[in-house]
């Protein structure tokens, strides 16, 4: 166990990095139209950066923790964030959008250990109580980094250019590794000799893919975190191309969307305080979402073409939908660690694996039709949602059974 000053300086440190893990994407989300325009392309091709660098975290996820099982978690974090900003550096200089793709890509494997690592260092060095403070800690990353990165993006690209959003992101990567180099211990006992054999992996993960509880709730999850994705991927051609939003009045919307989140997340919480199941917090979640659904459809039905209406209605669709993101997803990582003790790492990472997945899909399938980004919204939230409502209506008996 760390001093208690060491562990408030391993909290404010990982709180810190989670936020720069977290807006590596958010921060150049308003640029993306600008960089449409001068790579000579369509949004579908932008759109790879947030698709590639989603789908690979889906891939990556799955073993951070384990790596770090066997050659330590300082070791680890220090090399990830250096991939991380070197990554980010290099997208600030080249001139090549697939390279930049690929580099995305790489920063992934940093950005995988950024979510894995911090939490088993928590878990390493205080006792459940202090975690449990800790990972609210950590929360608050989660949160701000939406809220802000944006609105930081927007007036960096607004004065440098939109390359200065990634020369950002790689000067705060350097600034963390020189912090963790100086203060961070090695938190793990007693790292693993080897690796186990690959089929141990494969059949744990093999029992969870045939596991109905699992699907369940990794679906609702999925699809949750995806429907919100979809918004992620087309809003700022929406705002800005159709609705003639300025760049840095659409980044306020960030804000709008983590204040959202947090009170969802106050809702979650009393709820929990009143013994409220984890399926029926759940429940609530996928049935307001659905509500956020119906607000951007009706708005599309009705206000098409109304432009100062429909950023008001979708905006508050969008709301709706971000703030049942908190009452859906802690609940469910949480259910499937404690259903699946004592492979709640592998049940997690597949959990997470699957959500990353589904919204690379969502910010790629969102865009393939440029001239109709309202109406792939729609559709594609529309599809989304109802996969989440389908599952949780057909599973919650059987969820509400294992509780």
């Amino acid at each position: 166990m760390l001093d208690k000053k060491k562990k408030r300086q391993v909290i404010i440190l990982m709180t810190i990095l989670f936020f720069v893990g977290v807006s590596a994407t958010d921060i150049y989300v308003p640029s993306l139209p600008q960089m449409v325009k001068d790579f000579n392309t369509v949004p579908s091709n932008v759109n790879l950066t947030i698709s590639s660098f989603s789908m690979s975290i889906a891939f990556f996820v799955l073993f951070a923790g384990e790596i770090s099982n066997r050659f330590g978690r300082r070791r680890v974090l220090i090399t990830g964030v250096t991939i991380f900003g070197v990554a980010a550096f290099l997208m600030s200089i080249i001139n090549n959008l697939w390279l930049m793709i690929l580099l995305r890509s790489i920063q992934a494997i940093g950005a995988a250990v950024i979510l894995i690592v911090p939490r088993l260092i928590l878990n390493d060095s205080m006792n459940e109580q202090e975690q449990i403070r800790a990972n609210g800690m950590l929360l608050t990353g989660l949160i701000l980094s939406p809220a802000i990165s944006p609105v930081v993006g927007a007036h960096l690209a607004e004065w440098f250019g939109w390359r200065s959003t990634f020369l950002f992101t790689a000067l705060m990567a350097l600034i963390i590794v020189i912090w963790a180099y100086s203060i961070l211990p090695e938190t793990i006992q007693e790292p693993i000799k080897k690796f186990k054999a690959p089929m141990v992996y494969i059949r744990a993960y093999g029992r969870l893919m045939t596991n109905r509880v699992f699907l369940a709730l990794t679906l609702i999850y999925a699809c949750g975190v995806a429907a919100y994705f979809s918004f992620i991927g087309v809003s700022s051609y929406l705002y800005i191309n159709r609705w003639h939003v300025l760049a840095v009045n659409y980044a306020y919307i960030f804000l709008g969307l983590s204040v959202a989140y947090m009170l969802g997340n106050q809702v979650m919480q009393r709820l929990n305080k009143r013994n409220y199941p984890p399926v029926k917090i759940i429940g609530i979640g996928v049935y307001s979402t659905f509500i956020g659904m119906v607000v951007i459809l009706f708005s599309y039905l009705i206000w098409h073409g109304h432009h100062e209406i429909l950023v008001i209605s979708v905006s508050c669709g969008v709301l709706f939908m971000r703030a049942a993101n908190a009452l859906i997803n802690p609940p469910t990582q949480i259910k499937i660690m404690n259903y699946f003790y004592p492979n709640s790492a592998q049940a997690l990472g597949l959990n997470m694996c699957f959500g990353f997945g589904f919204s690379s899909l969502a910010t790629y399938l969102v865009t393939l039709f440029p001239d109709f980004p309202f109406a792939s919204l729609v559709v594609l939230s529309f599809i989304y949602i109802i996969i989440c409502v389908l599952v949780y209506v057909g599973n919650r008996h059987l969820l509400g059974n294992n509780q």
